[in-house]
This record gives C-alpha cells, sequence and structure tokens, in this order.
C-alpha cells in the first residue's frame, strides 16, 4: 500500500458511520458494534503504516479523508458528513496506535444527540484516548503548521467555519460576534504577512452548494494576498481580509428562493438581490471591534470603478482602494466557480476578463497588480510540460521566481499517480525539470482540481 486510495477511504468512512449507528444500541461486545470497529481500526492501522497522522472532516459540506474528497459521497458517507457538521467537528487527526476500544468511544459519543464537540474531545482526553485528536495540526506538501501558528488548511476550515456561525446568528436575530472573525483573521494575516502565496490554492477549492460561505473565505484569501503583494501593513490587511470574509454577509437578508434561483433573476429578483450589499454593510456596523473602512468596503464591493454599480445612492461615496481590492477578488473568484447558470473559467482566462473590465468595473492598476502577482499561469492552472506530463499549478511564478512549482498529476505515459509529484519548475544549479508547454483544460482530462489542494 503506497498511498491511502479512494476506495479504502471510502470504506472508512462508510464503517465509522455504521459504528456510530450501531454504537447507539449496543454495547461494545455486540457483533453488529465489534465486526465493523474491528474493520475500521485495520483500515487506520493500514493507513497509519503509509502515514503516521490521517487526516479526515469536512470542507464545507463535502467529506475528505487525506487526499480524498467526496464531492458525490454515497448515502453513508453523505450521513457521515452531515453528522459531523452537526456536530461541530470539520476536522479530525488520528495517530498510530489507535484501537478499537478508541473508535469505539468516539463513535459512542459521535452518536450522542446534543454532544458538540467541544464535550466529544473532552471526554475522550478524559478517558486518556490520545490517539483521536481534533484540528489538523500538520498537512503534507506546503500546508503544515507555521511554526508558532496554525496550518493554512486548518486556518481555511476555521474560516469557513467563522462565516458559518455569523451567518446562524443573524439567522436567529442576533448580533454577530466578532471574536471568532477577528480570530481567523489574524491568523490568515499571520500566513499571508510570511508569504502572500501561502493560502492562494486553497481558494480554489470550490463548494458549489454552499457557494456563499466558499465563496467569502476565497475573496477574503484574495483580496489579503493582493493587499499583501501591494505592501500595506498589518492594520491594512486585517481590515482587507475581514471586508473579504464579510463582504457578501448580507445575502443572508435576501429571500432564499432568489439567492438559490437556478437561472437568470427577473428585473425585481436583481433589485432584491442588488441590497445585499447595504444590508451587509448594516450588520457589519453593528458588529463590535470591526472596523469603519470595513463597513464601508462591504458597501461599495459593487460600486465598480467608473460608479455605474450599486446601490445607486452611494455612487458620489468615496471609497478608499480597499473597495476596490474586494472588486477585483470578488469577480475573480465568481468566474472561476461553477454557478448553475455560468460555466467555470480557466484562471488564465479569467485574467483576461478582469482585463476587459479594467478602467471601467475595475481599477486598471489594481487588475494589473493582481495579474502581475498570479503570473502568467495562476494557481490553479492545469498544464502540459514538455516532458508530456500533466501538472498543475500550485505556487505562482511571476518572472519565473524561486517559489514556482507544480504537482504533476499525470505521467508522461498519461498515466494518473495516486499520488502527486510537487516539483519546482525555476532554474537549478542551471537546469531545470521541465517548462510548461501549454493549459489544459480540466474538464476535458474529467479533472477537479481543487481536491488536489487537499493532498
Amino acid at each position: 500500500m503506497n498511498e491511502i486510495t479512494h476506495q479504502d477511504a471510502q470504506r472508512a468512512a462508510m464503517l465509522l458511520m455504521a459504528s456510530i449507528k450501531s454504537a447507539a444500541f449496543y454495547p461494545q461486545a455486540h457483533p453488529a458494534v465489534r465486526q465493523p470497529l474491528e474493520e475500521l481500526n485495520s483500515i487506520f492501522n493500514d493507513m497509519v503504516r503509509v502515514k503516521p497522522e490521517i487526516h479526515l472532516g469536512v470542507v464545507e459540506g463535502v467529506f475528505f479523508l487525506e487526499g480524498n474528497l467526496f464531492v458525490s459521497p454515497n448515502s453513508s458517507v453523505a450521513e457521515l458528513a452531515e453528522r459531523l457538521i452537526d456536530k461541530g467537528i470539520f476536522a479530525i487527526t488520528l495517530f498510530g496506535g489507535v484501537t478499537s476500544d478508541d473508535l469505539f468511544l468516539f463513535a459512542s459519543l459521535l452518536a450522542r444527540k446534543n454532544f458538540p464537540a467541544e464535550l466529544v474531545f473532552e471526554e475522550l482526553s478524559r478517558k486518556g484516548v490520545t490517539t483521536i485528536k481534533y484540528g489538523i495540526d500538520e498537512v503534507q506538501d506546503g500546508c503544515a503548521a507555521e511554526e508558532g501558528g496554525a496550518s493554512p488548511l486548518r486556518t481555511y476550515h476555521d474560516a469557513l467555519d467563522a462565516i458559518r456561525g455569523t451567518m446562524k446568528d443573524i439567522e436567529r436575530g442576533r448580533i454577530p460576534a466578532s471574536e471568532r472573525i477577528n480570530e481567523v483573521v489574524d491568523n490568515m494575516v499571520s500566513l499571508t504577512i510570511k508569504d502572500h502565496t501561502t493560502m492562494l490554492g486553497l481558494a480554489m477549492i470550490k463548494d458549489y452548494d454552499n457557494y456563499t460561505f466558499n465563496h467569502s473565505v476565497n475573496v477574503g484569501i484574495l483580496a489579503v494576498a493582493l493587499a499583501a503583494y501591494l505592501g500595506m501593513d498589518r492594520e491594512a490587511l486585517r481590515d482587507t481580509n475581514t471586508a473579504g470574509l464579510l463582504h457578501d454577509i448580507g445575502k443572508i437578508r435576501i429571500e432564499k428562493s432568489i439567492l438559490n434561483k437556478p437561472g437568470k433573476l427577473s428585473g425585481d429578483e436583481y433589485e432584491e438581490m442588488k441590497k445585499h450589499a447595504e444590508k451587509g454593510a448594516e450588520i457589519v456596523r453593528e458588529m463590535e471591534n470591526i472596523h469603519s473602512r470595513v463597513t464601508d468596503a462591504v458597501l461599495g464591493h459593487h460600486i465598480r470603478y467608473n460608479r455605474s454599480g450599486y446601490p445607486e445612492w452611494a455612487r458620489k461615496r468615496d471609497f478608499d482602494q480597499l473597495a476596490d481590492i474586494l472588486a477585483v477578488a470578488d469577480c475573480y473568484d465568481a468566474i472561476t466557480t461553477l454557478r448553475t447558470y455560468n460555466s467555470p473559467v480557466p484562471p488564465r482566462a479569467a485574467l483576461d476578463v478582469l482585463r476587459r473590465i479594467s478602467g471601467t468595473s475595475l481599477k486598471g492598476d489594481l487588475v494589473e497588480k493582481f495579474e502581475e502577482m498570479m503570473g502568467k499561469y495562476p494557481v490553479g492552472t492545469l498544464v502540459r510540460l514538455d516532458t508530456n506530463e500533466i501538472a498543475l499549478v500550485v505556487k505562482p511564478h511571476p518572472q519565473e521566481s524561486a517559489e514556482a512549482a507544480v504537482k504533476i498529476i499525470i505521467d508522461a505515459q498519461g498515466t494518473t499517480l495516486e499520488k502527486p509529484r510537487l516539483v519546482s519548475l525555476a532554474p537549478q544549479d542551471g537546469s531545470r525539470y521541465a517548462t510548461i508547454v501549454t493549459q489544459v483544460d480540466p474538464l476535458l482530462k474529467n479533472i477537479d482540481v481543487s481536491r488536489y489542494f487537499l493532498m
């Protein structure tokens, strides 16, 4: 076993769900509990021979186990994802030495109603279980935790959780607490200051069933990366990131029938949808410890550079650069995402779209800087190398910088690799591994590029 296969990951998820169901009714010695537990324990122990830690959880409604992402799960895997979401558990690490007793306790705790994540892991700790932990402290291929800080992938999960919690507060008629958002922003800004490209790959993760949550985090990533590339100070980065995360918060006050309508909105529906910017600004204005410039940016992220956008009454207001940065990030993520009424545009072609509307909808010099930051082949672009290998760009490489990196996912013979190989395309010791020949359409290759940012 050289890599954790999709089949093994799916079997483990199904057995975990079966164990949760049976643990709710039977003792551990009962065959209905013992048999799936023993098989599950065997699978996990095989896995930890490949990797010392096994990471699993839910990314915006989609179950994952290591690099295996279950976008179209069977009923058992979908049920497990729902159970973890209900508990507020979005990332779990299993360590070598996990036993059937450990897994039984975990399954029985997940089976309890009204037993949230903090109680599940407190009880595991109290019972001396050290092989099952909440969160992900280390992820391979560039997603490892920074010294003294959180990992990019864990921060991404936390951001999704914070946006989800904020919107739930609004639905319940509460003024959203800002603590979760501010904590996530501190982590995202710290990661971005060290390297503005650190989280760009995660912005390629797309969840079409939970678009608003996913889009909000992705815009936050793209906006703060651009702000860092422009050399803005830490406080400006915090405000930019916060505005990106909250820019669409007003959509929670738009009728669901309009928000989720497949196809083009009617004139009246579009007028109602346009209100999300001012509704969002109203919400953010009520939140504590959020700078007023964030409120202005949320209000003005659709105002357009030539002031032809909305809200119409705010067109003559002076908006600072933050709103223009949001507009670039918002546009880029929207057009690279599949919607019911719009096919996704590949990253490189998306830059062409931004360029065409620069000077009118978008501020021209910011589009230039964004394009410069993303490079000729932006993160998320599928490319063919002169070795005939197919690779995914995972780090931008403007001016062929030393940070250029791709993951090779199909070898020269056309075989999809179980474990992608991370290589640099920058010259080293006078030579280079390979050169990009052209971009490749992932739809033609039936490749979901987002899953490779979780591997």
